[in-house]
C-alpha cells in the first residue's frame, strides 16, 4: 500500500510505502509523481520506504525506467529514507534521477527528520536563486 501526502509542508510531497512493493506499484508511483508538479516550480519528493516489508527487486522493465525519467521532469530534488536492505533499490532510483539532473540523497531511518530539513532547505535555496 502506498500512502500519498501532497501537503506534507513547504512544498514537500511525501509517499510512504507499506507491505510488499511490486514493480507495477513502483512504475505507478512514478506516474503519480509526474502528475504532482505544481504549475510554477517543482516537487520536493520524500520517499519513505521504512514500511516496506518485501520487494523482490530485479532490473526494472523499460516502462519503469521511462516512467521514472518522465517523473524526473516534475522534480527539484528527492530524498529516500530506507533501511539498508533496500540500498539496491535506492541506488537504482537515485542513478536514474541523477541522470536526469535531479539531486537525490538517501537517508537511514535514524536520519529521517534530517531528510525533510534537507528538502526544505533545497526549496529555500532554489527560491533565492530565482529571486537573484
Amino acid at each position: 500500500m502506498i500512502e500519498f501526502d501532497p501537503n506534507f509542508g513547504d512544498g514537500v510531497v511525501a509517499f510512504r510505502h507499506y507491505g510488499t512493493m511490486t514493480e507495477r506499484e513502483f512504475t505507478d508511483l512514478a506516474a503519480t509523481v509526474s502528475e504532482c508538479a505544481p504549475p510554477h516550480g517543482a516537487v520536493l519528493l520524500l520517499l519513505d520506504w521504512l514500511g516496506i516489508e518485501r520487494w523482490a527487486f530485479t532490473a526494472p522493465q523499460t516502462d519503469t525506467l521511462a516512467a521514472w525519467r518522465k517523473a524526473a521532469r516534475a522534480l527539484q530534488c528527492a530524498a529516500i529514507v530506507h533501511d539498508q536492505r533496500l540500498n539496491r533499490q535506492a541506488a537504482w532510483l537515485g542513478a536514474v534521477l541523477r541522470e536526469e539532473g535531479i539531486v537525490v540523497r538517501s537517508w537511514p531511518p535514524q536520519r529521517a527528520a534530517t531528510a525533510t530539513v534537507w528538502l526544505r532547505a533545497a526549496r529555500s535555496l532554489s527560491s533565492s536563486d530565482r529571486s537573484s
